[in-house]
């Protein structure tokens, strides 16, 4: 199938660059998280990264404008660079959240959260990284399953911090904060699984 591909294609590029920035938006809530500081420097660094996620997906939106011949569907092309950008858009939320809430203390479960999103983001880059070869193999597949994994892992995070919050909370309105940036944490890590499955449809559809 390779082979009928347009040579010039710059897609492929912008999905890995648009996969760098969703990297580095992860790598800056592990740090923010594990050092919980400096709230206004972390929201300036999370908005420098998105504002680079959002150039990139217009870029691939300009680009789907003016090309005739795409590497594959148009609708799939849109909608992962849309998919993609929203991860970092999301953890960019989180981050702003955590401060405009004012926390003195982490929330419930963060530092697994945190790890969770880490390693959901390194088995997306594998699976971008095999989008270009349009190749469903085992490697491929194995990715894929990890990022379930993880989104399962994810879910019983969620469903024991928010167990405790109403057991032992006793704040209604620091119960509130908290629930939310819980739900805001879960859903970052659903949106992976999303965007691993749409990654995956389009493979197959086209291998």
């Amino acid at each position: 199938m390779s082979f009928l591909l347009p040579k010039g294609s710059g897609f492929f590029d912008l999905f890995e660059q648009l996969q760098r920035d969703v990297e580095k938006m992860s790598a800056l809530f592990s740090d923010f998280v594990k050092h919980f500081d400096d709230f206004d420097g972390y929201v300036e660094k999370a908005h420098e990264i998105e504002a680079s996620a959002d150039k990139t997906a217009h870029r691939i939106v300009e680009e789907l404008n003016l090309s005739f011949i795409t590497p594959f569907d148009r609708e799939d092309i849109h909608h992962l660079a849309y998919e993609m950008d929203e991860i970092v858009d999301r953890i960019e939320d989180i981050i702003r959240n955590v401060r405009m809430y004012h926390f003195t203390e982490k929330v419930e479960s963060m530092d697994e959260f945190a790890d969770c999103i880490a390693l959901a983001t390194g088995h997306l880059g594998k699976m971008t990284q095999h989008l270009k070869q349009m190749r469903h193999s085992p490697t491929f597949r194995k990715e894929k399953i990890a990022i379930h994994e993880i989104e399962d892992r994810a879910d019983l995070l969620f469903e024991d911090a928010i167990d405790r919050l109403f057991r032992e909370g006793n704040d209604p309105i620091l119960v509130v904060k908290t629930k939310d940036i819980l739900e805001e944490m879960e859903n970052v890590v659903d949106k992976y699984q999303e965007v691993a499955n749409l990654i995956e449809s389009i493979v197959i559809k086209m291998s």
